[in-house]
């Protein structure tokens, strides 16, 4: 018979050990609870409406309208030829292209801002200072999306001038 080896249970009870303190040490703090709060709550819904601003500027029938919803559009020619097709279409792959560009600029910013505001609110302990730096990260992220509505209106005008040179060319 083998004598009884001490080694693996000692290695399993160092194993339990460290994996009960390394859990413990993972617990956030109040203050982190919060700060990733407010990422979740700012950043987070921010990205999201970026998103769904993306879908709805994006992937349209330039045969059948342009982007501007408040306008109306006359469809395509029934015989336009397939130069015209092929040119709106290109119109509108180019289109989505920088629309999917305006999103990453809109994230890279948030992604800065987010960094940002970890940094400067991981420094504070006191949650009515945290809150502080939220106003201002609020502030900052409102003006982020502001700014990549504004750009995205500009291009879908841009789309719209050009959409309506291609037709009436053909």
């Amino acid at each position: 018979m083998k004598p009884w080896n001490p080694i693996p249970v000692i290695a399993l009870a160092i194993a339990v050990v460290l994996g009960v303190s390394g859990a413990s040490a993972q617990q956030p703090s109040p203050s982190q609870e919060l700060i990733d709060g407010i990422i979740q709550d700012v950043i987070n819904r921010t990205v999201d409406a970026a998103r769904q601003e993306v879908r709805r500027n994006t992937g349209i029938d330039p045969l059948q309208r342009g982007y501007n919803r408040s306008r109306r559009y006359e469809p395509a020619p029934t015989d336009a030829s397939e130069e015209t097709r092929r040119e709106l279409q290109k119109l509108n792959e180019e289109h989505d292209r920088k629309i999917a560009k305006l999103e990453e600029e809109l994230q890279r910013k948030l992604r800065k801002v987010e960094d940002e505001f970890q940094r400067e609110a991981a420094k504070e302990d006191k949650a009515e200072k945290i809150d502080e730096k939220r106003e201002k990260l609020q502030e900052t992220v409102g003006q982020a999306y502001a700014k990549f509505e504004e750009k995205i209106g500009a291009e879908n005008e841009r789309f719209d001038e050009k959409r309506n040179k291609i037709l009436s060319k053909s």
